[in-house]
């Protein structure tokens, strides 16, 4: 075989693998904390307005910052492998930023339990700050777990009036199982644990003054 005539069959053989490459379809597969896995049948039900219905509905909060800390601040679905270990998954990752999708469900847990439609999450600014009558801040300590076995959710979490006091501040350490393996039975009973903290932190506020 001549020069020539290798070289060109050495570009077609390229020109093929690289077609190829382009055919091959992204494996990753992305995920939110869903609000339905999120709720309990027993959600909504077990927050019956306290007094009035205008006197509640006008109560103001604003949910965040959630934040987390730095293994959490990523893409990648983190999961548990040891008591100091974790493994990052480059195939499933989130759709949203974590903190994002936890503030999101708190806000409607929270927002179920006052009940109010008066809530919004961080960022927030102008006008809306100052109708604000409580606000929730989160620090995630921990929020991971293991495939076919059970969810950690750890914060420590405070409830702000208007002149910024601090008018309660808890660490709550909630647990659900995932049930069997896989990341989306795993991602279901992270939304699950979020739920639960959104309903502990709007009970809190249910015993606040108005």
């Amino acid at each position: 075989m001549g020069r020539r005539a290798l070289v060109r069959r050495l570009l077609g053989l390229a020109v093929s693998l690289g077609l190829a490459g382009c055919a091959v379809s992204d494996p990753t597969q992305f995920y939110t904390l869903g609000q339905d896995a999120a709720r309990s049948a027993a959600s909504r039900a077990s927050a019956s307005p306290q007094g009035n219905a205008a006197e509640v509905g006008a109560v103001g909060i604003g949910v965040g910052p959630v934040i987390l800390p730095g293994y959490l601040a990523r893409n990648q679905i983190v999961t548990r492998t040891g008591t100091d270990q974790v493994e990052l998954s480059m195939f499933h990752q989130w759709a949203e930023p974590l903190e994002d999708g936890i503030s999101r469900i708190l806000a409607e847990e929270i927002s179920a339990q006052v009940p109010t439609e008066r809530i919004v999450t961080f960022p927030w600014r102008g006008v809306v700050a100052r109708t604000l009558q409580y606000q929730v801040v989160v620090a995630v300590l921990r929020f991971d777990g293991r495939s076919g076995g059970d969810v950690t959710l750890d914060t420590r979490w405070r409830i702000l009036g208007q002149s910024g006091k601090e008018l309660i501040f808890r660490r709550s350490t909630l647990t659900e199982a995932t049930g069997r393996s896989g990341y989306e039975p795993m991602v279901a009973a992270m939304a699950r644990a979020v739920g639960a903290l959104g309903r502990e932190i709007g009970a809190e506020i249910r015993t606040l003054p108005r």
